[in-house]
This record gives C-alpha cells, structure tokens and sequence, in this order.
C-alpha cells in the first residue's frame, strides 16, 4: 500500500487528512510534462519538455481544469456523425436493420447520430411518424395529413395560405 494512499484511509475514528499533491509528473507523446504546486500553494508552474513553462494561480489551474472536464463531457454527448451527410450506402444499411428489428437508439449508436437524426431519415424513407414517434407499419396507408407533400416546394408565385378571419 503506497503512503499517499493510507493518508486519506480514515481508520476507527481518526481524522481524513486530505491527500495532497505537491509534483505531478505524465508522459504524452515522447516528452515529459511536469506540474508542480509552489511554496505556499498559492501558484502552480507547468513544464513542457521542450523547455517553456506556465506559472498561473491555482485558482486559474482549477477553472482550467473545470472548463477542460465541461468540454469533455459535452463533447461525449455529442455523436461523432452529428450533422454529416448520409452517405450513399447507409441510408440502405439503416433502413435494412430498421425493418430486421432494431431500435432508434441502438441504430443511433451504430451510425453515430442522434436519435433525432435516425428519425428523419427513416422519415425520409417511409419508415418512421415523427409527429408519433413511431414506425409505420407496412400496408397501413398514411393518412393524408401524414403523407409528405410530392414535389410541393413553393416557388415564386406561390400564393400564402390565407388564415381564417375572427368573427366577433
């Protein structure tokens, strides 16, 4: 059992001592990074194996690190694919293991998108009701405020559709 590791193992009543960190060392790549706390605890110097170093507050390396913990775990909700276009083949692929059976949140996770993301292409492909949330099922017509409009985008001489005047 290392040293640092029984300081902050609270035996039978006594006191936990927090475990304190004066020199943290890391390797990435093929250098050494070094990170030291100075005397008094109030600044903190990190150095790079290429010589430079950084001397900031511990409060600054703290909101560094907080900001650095944020970034990462927003990024982790973020898929990978998130806004890329569909290429060619997945759009079959997805509509091929959609019909097999498996779920928006699973094909979500093979594909690397957001389940908002499988619902419209499965939309784009009469598999899916997003109003509903729900697959169509074959042989079941839509109804016609269900089906996508064919071939309705408005042009420049397409009139608004007038709404219904209040009558008192």
């Amino acid at each position: 059992m290392s040293q640092g590791y029984r300081q902050g193992y609270q035996q039978h009543g006594e006191a936990q001592e927090p475990l304190v960190w004066e020199r943290v060392t890391w390797r990435q790549g093929d250098g050494r990074y070094l990170f030291e706390v100075e005397e008094g605890g109030l600044h903190g110097k990190l150095s790079s194996p290429h010589g430079t170093s950084l001397t900031l507050p511990m409060v600054a390396w703290e909101g560094l690190l907080d900001a650095l913990i944020g970034a990462r775990k927003a990024r982790a909700r973020i898929p990978a694919r998130s806004g890329a276009r569909w290429y060619d083949g997945e759009a079959g692929e997805l509509a091929a293991t959609f019909k097999a059976g498996r779920t928006v949140a699973q094909l979500a996770r093979a594909h690397n998108r957001s389940e908002f993301a499988i619902e419209a292409q499965l939309d784009r492909l009469g598999l899916w009701y997003r109003v509903a949330r729900r697959a169509i099922v074959p042989g079941q017509e839509r109804s016609a405020s269900q089906r996508p409009l064919e071939g309705a985008e408005p042009g420049p001489d397409s009139a608004p559709i007038p709404f219904a005047t209040e009558q008192d």
